[in-house]
């Protein structure tokens, strides 16, 4: 009998214990589950494993949703790695993304400051922009106050460039000033942040990474763009061995003497050692997008002389006026300069669906005494007589990699042109084939 007893007992202190056991699971299985959630993204806050990555990134209108979205992707998770106590200052032509929306509006939610500028004429009665209302409205509602007392978060539009008088507010350009365990993150080029960039424009941007002296710089420039009011000196540069930025309105003497314009005066065709082509001669590829008016034909004359010297040139474009294609057409020298109108219309009604956004000039072989010189110019500005009114970015990338990275990307979409619809015999011949089309 005692046996029995103590059998008994120990099975009701067992089953007590299961019992308890249970309950305790069942208490965790029933508890809230956001503190713990939130507690998790508060470590990985305070831990950052992020590293932002130097360099360039392409994107194109066709292929796998990777090589399509891959600058917007980028920039949307710069955005959701920066610090709560960072800051995001973002100037771009267009702003039409939800997703960019929902990431800013987040990242202020969290403590980061948010200040976006747009071009006015993207926010009118004549475009219905319901991502930037949107993120207007979600930053305003995040606002708390900065140690100055000033509003944090801010959506804001340029009615004409920011720093001039006139033209547009045509830059692109992200900074950021905290991102993950990188610091000043620049991010500069030709696409703007929209669905359209990833989904019918070819674009590239360049990533600098802790390069304090080219991001304060470009902040200031920034800084300039949002008080909105004519700066005296626009036309503002940085010169680095290897990086260098310019920011127009050009003014006076600087609409013919760009630093792009000024470096293709010093382009010497022949005679380059280890670059250039494997005669020696200097390789020159021009993405401009938009080549016309004045400012184009200045292009096109400094281009065709280079041709007719011995440059291997191509030129990849969208828009080009019909006094530079004929100069360029032209007879006299080497003949026509070669070139490929990288656009595409799927179903012929003559309407062009994608289209080349970039605004790259490479330059592979001899400059002045350089007989090895690898230079690349990426921004905003098209070649056109706007780029200089407008509030634009340019970029100057010294080194081989570089060059070669903008120049094979060049000649991929030259050597095989994405497939292009012929225009149907009942398209509309009224449609107006850049009506789509980002035009300057």
């Amino acid at each position: 009998m005692l046996r029995l007893h103590t059998t008994r007992a120990r099975l009701a202190t067992m089953v007590l214990a299961l019992a308890l056991v249970l309950a305790s699971a069942a208490a965790v299985l029933l508890a809230p589950t956001a503190p713990q959630a939130v507690a998790a993204e508060t470590s990985a806050e305070q831990k950052p494993t992020y590293k932002a990555q130097e360099g360039p990134t392409f994107n194109t209108a066709i292929g796998d949703q990777s090589s399509r979205r891959a600058i917007l992707d980028l920039i949307l998770q710069t955005i959701r790695h920066t610090s709560p106590k960072g800051q995001i200052k973002i100037m771009t032509w267009n702003f039409m993304n939800a997703g960019a929306a929902d990431a800013l509006i987040q990242r202020a939610q969290k403590g980061t400051t948010v200040r976006v500028l747009i071009d006015a004429n993207n926010n009118d009665e004549d475009t219905d922009n319901p991502s930037f209302r949107r993120l207007k409205k979600g930053l305003k509602a995040t606002n708390g106050k900065n140690e100055k007392g000033a509003t944090k978060s801010f959506a804001r539009m340029c009615r004409g460039s920011c720093r001039g008088k006139s033209g547009a507010a045509h830059t692109k350009m992200f900074l950021f000033d905290k991102v993950g365990l990188s610091r000043n993150v620049l991010i500069q080029g030709s696409a703007n942040l929209t669905t359209a960039a990833a989904a019918n424009q070819w674009n590239e941007v360049y990533t600098y990474v802790g390069r304090d002296k080219i991001y304060d710089f470009a902040e200031g420039i920034f800084d300039q763009m949002w008080r909105d009011k004519p700066t005296k000196n626009a036309y503002r540069a940085f010169e680095g061995n290897r990086y260098s930025l310019y920011f127009s309105p050009y003014y006076g003497k600087y609409f013919e003497e760009d630093p792009v314009q000024a470096m293709m005066d010093r382009i010497r065709c022949k005679g380059a050692r280890k670059a250039g082509n494997a005669n020696g001669r200097t390789i020159v590829r021009s993405a401009p997008d938009v080549i016309r008016g004045k400012r184009g034909m200045i292009a096109a004359r400094r281009l065709k002389t280079l041709w007719d010297q011995g440059c291997d040139v191509r030129i990849a474009y969208t828009v080009m006026g019909r006094d530079v294609k004929k100069h360029l057409n032209g007879g006299g020298g080497r003949g026509p300069v070669p070139m490929k109108h990288l656009v595409q219309d799927f179903d012929g009604d003559g309407d062009f669906d994608n289209y080349f956004h970039l605004k790259v000039l490479t330059i592979n072989g001899r400059i002045g005494a350089d007989r090895t010189a690898y230079v690349t110019f990426n921004g905003s500005a098209n070649t056109s007589d706007p780029s200089s009114r407008s509030d634009e970015q340019i970029g100057k990338l010294v080194g081989k990699r570089n060059t070669l990275a903008y120049q094979r990307f060049i000649d991929r979409w030259y050597e095989n042109p994405p497939p292009n619809a012929g225009r149907r015999a009942d398209a509309d011949p009224n449609i107006d084939p850049y009506q789509h089309v980002d035009m300057d």
